[in-house]
């Protein structure tokens, strides 16, 4: 099985999970302990409000971790493997419509190229072929080629055929 160079690499996750969560956890003890001080000092508008962001900062950052951890894939021959929360998610690319787009991560970016799998009963998948988080890398060629013969071993699907001349070329043509 190859993993896919896409979402957080392992460092990050030991980090989050290491050092950001506790201090987050520390934060909101002490949002807790400050809105519990202006309830008490009969300004309770602002003391709720402060508790209310206190209690919905903890679902917000427990999704965004949820989704941070479904950004993970691997490649098992021709089935795309996508890690969730809930279990592995298998896509056969050869049963799958695969079609590439262009799109910008945030609004002061340029755009960036993934690739849409849509296979009938699943969820659509889009797999970032230069990675938003580690700075627009490029995939390497060879999780690029191994992706180009998942897709289609003989090439003849634009996207797979795409994909194999940008692993073999990935500055197209530039010296």
């Amino acid at each position: 099985m190859l993993r896919l160079n896409v979402g957080w690499p392992r460092g990050l996750w030991i980090f989050q999970l290491g050092c950001a969560f506790p201090v987050v956890m520390l934060a909101e003890l002490f949002l807790v302990y400050v809105a519990t001080m202006f309830i008490s000092w009969d300004q309770a508008i602002l003391g709720i409000l402060v508790l209310v962001f206190a209690v919905a900062s903890i679902p917000t950052y427990i999704a965004l971790l949820a989704w941070r951890y479904g950004q993970a894939f691997w490649l098992d021959g021709r089935v795309l493997i996508r890690r969730s929360v809930t279990g592995r998610k298998h896509y056969h690319l050869p049963e799958a419509k695969v079609s590439a787009e262009s799109v910008a991560p945030n609004l002061s970016s340029n755009p960036l190229p993934r690739l849409v799998i849509d296979q009938p009963g699943r969820p659509r998948v889009r797999l970032w072929l230069r990675e938003p988080n580690r700075r627009g890398a490029l995939l390497p060629p060879e999780q690029l080629t191994a992706l180009a013969h998942a897709i289609d071993p003989t090439l003849q699907h634009p996207v797979a055929r795409r994909l194999h001349d940008l692993a073999s070329d990935p500055l197209g043509g530039i010296s």
